[in-house]
């Protein structure tokens, strides 16, 4: 619109003049911005590219099919279509027996399977009353040294029945704590932050509610 109003003024001038050069000339400049429709518009690119399916994805009756029409894929090198083997080839009766199985594919003919990663936990009663005594004494006598670690190492036992059995004495939790008391006095805001949301997340773990 701005163009044909600067033009306006010049097509008047030259509609003027009776010389047909000015007349082809305003005309040339009529035509060279006169606005043209294309075949690159919406509604014609989508009838352009609308193609009819082909005919494997028709049903022969009205009734509603399953049509199953995979996309093509690469072949792949390690696996011979059933049609190429030849009949003395073992892959195919071993096909036919995946496909077909039979009744001698019961569970008890299958092959045993291989054993876990991690042997389960069977417990132990290894422990003699004797050697609770024991436990206890050495835990008392020098908790530092005697660990719950090391005493379930040496009478080849779980931690807990360590702790089940015999407990620190006051002083030595009261010397942990301290020690705990300064390790904690040094953390910062994001850490004791962490520490802080950990323990509400414990918290409502135990209450169901998270």
């Amino acid at each position: 619109m701005e163009i044909r109003a600067l033009l306006s003024p010049l097509l008047r001038t030259l509609a003027k003049t009776p010389s047909s050069s000015a007349t082809r000339a305003a005309t040339a400049c009529t035509t060279a911005y006169t606005q043209r429709r294309y075949r690159s518009t919406t509604s014609r690119t989508k009838k352009a590219l609308k193609i009819a399916p082909d005919s494997s994805f028709r049903s022969s009756s009205e009734k509603p099919q399953v049509i199953f029409n995979p996309p093509s894929s690469s072949p792949n090198i390690y696996h011979t279509p059933f049609k190429f083997l030849p009949p003395t080839d073992p892959r195919r009766q071993a096909n036919l027996e995946q496909l077909l199985p039979s009744s001698s594919s019961s569970p008890e003919s299958l092959p045993p399977l291989p054993p876990t990663a991690f042997k389960p936990h069977e417990p132990k009663y290894n422990v003699t009353l004797e050697e609770v005594e024991q436990i206890r004494e050495l835990r008392l006598q020098d908790p530092a040294q005697w660990t719950v670690t090391k005493l379930a190492k040496r009478f080849e036992c779980d931690k807990y029945f360590i702790m089940m059995c015999v407990s620190a004495p006051d002083e030595h939790r009261a010397l942990a704590a301290t020690r705990l008391g300064n390790v904690k006095s040094h953390w910062g805001t994001i850490r004791a932050g962490a520490r802080q949301e950990r323990k509400k997340r414990k918290s409502l773990l135990l209450m169901d509610a998270l």
